[in-house]
């Protein structure tokens, strides 16, 4: 009978002890959320692009950490679906003159499928060739973005709308709502990344990422889940692309330079690899620091390595990382 209380009591307070690591982690996520709610009020118009920036580049760094962190692949060469996402949409819309609302999903479409076929490519290889064979997959369509006619060169292409949301009685050529429109979608991307990482799907990638003779071993298809992350994380990188694009009315063919896959794994790496809100802290970081560095000096980009540096040297999991590893050890 002591024994059936004493175990009670003690699964009781294990009960207490969970909700309380719980509290402070909801605590700040209502921060987050009533702060991004509220920013257009407590912020300026300069502000309010740096929001924009830094949620679009959220989105395309979380497409590179469903990779780099949770399946274990490295890529350069996530910027080309970026590019796809936003030449997609300009096609459909300014070339074709199809709506919004058929142009933005015909090209989430053609993205994935394009992804499929060149992830059943690069998933054969691992490491350092995944890494270069997706560089190389990306440097082709950058070139072929500056040849075509129909991209109009290293001009780009121009008039890509945004939203109709006239339906709400708003327009999305407000600084205001466009903002809200990109929190909008941001908040939908993160819910559908957790809902893929919480997945027997996602811990399967993460079984990939630890072991995969392992995986093997255990009868699962390993390939067809790379390829199935590689579409994924393709899908995520083409969202920021349409973001991107409706966000500057714009795209051109530096969209699909193996610079801004750097950029998106810079980002991983800074906020935290398999952690879901590491990109976005990441981006925030990039954004911020790199338009303070830039309007202190010319050479911003050699202070920014130093700051990158110092980053990996005493945050070994990211900023997010470092903050689940402080409240671990606080458990």
């Amino acid at each position: 009978m002591k024994i059936e209380r004493s175990a009670a009591i003690s699964l009781h307070q294990t009960g207490m002890t969970t909700k309380s690591h719980r509290f402070p982690i909801a605590v700040f996520v209502l921060a987050m959320i009533a702060i991004l709610l509220c920013l257009p009020v407590i912020a300026t118009g300069y502000g309010l692009t740096l929001a924009v920036e830094v949620l679009i580049a959220g989105i395309f760094a979380s497409g590179i950490n469903l990779l780099v962190g949770y399946t274990g692949l490295t890529s350069l060469g996530q910027s080309m679906f970026l590019g796809l996402g936003g030449y997609g949409i300009a096609i459909g819309t300014a070339l074709l003159g199809w709506p919004l609302w058929i142009s933005a999903p015909t090209t989430l479409i053609v993205v994935g499928i394009v992804a499929c076929a060149i992830g059943a490519i690069c998933t054969r290889t691992r490491g350092v060739e995944f890494l270069l064979i997706t560089l190389a997959f990306s440097q082709m369509f950058y070139g072929a973005a500056i040849k075509l006619r129909w991209t109009n060169g290293s001009d780009g292409m121009t008039g890509i709308p945004r939203p109709d949301l006239s339906w709400l009685g708003v327009n999305a050529d407000n600084q205001v709502t466009f903002y809200y429109y990109i929190l909008a979608v941001s908040a939908v991307a993160l819910l559908a990344l957790w809902r893929i990482v919480n997945s027997p799907f996602g811990s399967v990638l993460i079984g990939i990422r630890e072991n995969e003779a392992r995986i093997v071993s255990m009868g699962y298809a390993v390939a067809k889940y790379k390829i199935a992350s590689f579409a994924i994380a393709a899908i995520f990188c083409a969202v920021a692309g349409i973001l991107q694009s409706q966000y500057t009315y714009f795209v051109n063919p530096d969209t699909m330079s193996w610079q801004m896959s750097g950029e998106g794994v810079l980002m991983v790496i800074i906020g935290g690899a398999n952690v879901i809100l590491g990109p976005f802290f990441g981006a925030a970081i990039f954004v911020i620091v790199k338009q303070l560095l830039s309007s202190i000096t010319e050479e911003y980009n050699l202070f920014f390595g130093i700051f990158f540096m110092l980053v990996v040297a005493f945050f070994r999991g990211g900023i997010a990382g470092a903050a689940r590893s402080m409240m671990e050890r606080w458990r």
